[in-house]
């Protein structure tokens, strides 16, 4: 079982990832995507681990609790 604090910080990370997939999406930034996809694969990896359970789990797109609201 991994501790929280690393927990967290992997959940921390992957909103990071998840917000940087859709502004690079949203901005039609190809380059932008490609790196962000990379980041969250990564991330997904790394959950996966260490049993980490993300919030919206594996779909960037899902939105979760603290996300921007798009208009």
């Amino acid at each position: 079982m991994v501790s929280t604090a690393v927990a967290a910080a992997i959940r921390a990370r992957a909103g990071v990832a998840r917000q940087a997939l859709r502004a690079a999406y949203r901005n039609g930034d190809a380059h932008a995507v490609l790196l962000a996809e990379e980041e969250w694969d990564d991330v997904r990896r790394l959950a996966r681990a260490h049993s980490v359970l993300l919030p919206g789990g594996d779909d960037p797109r899902e939105a979760v609790e603290g996300d921007e609201v798009e208009a």
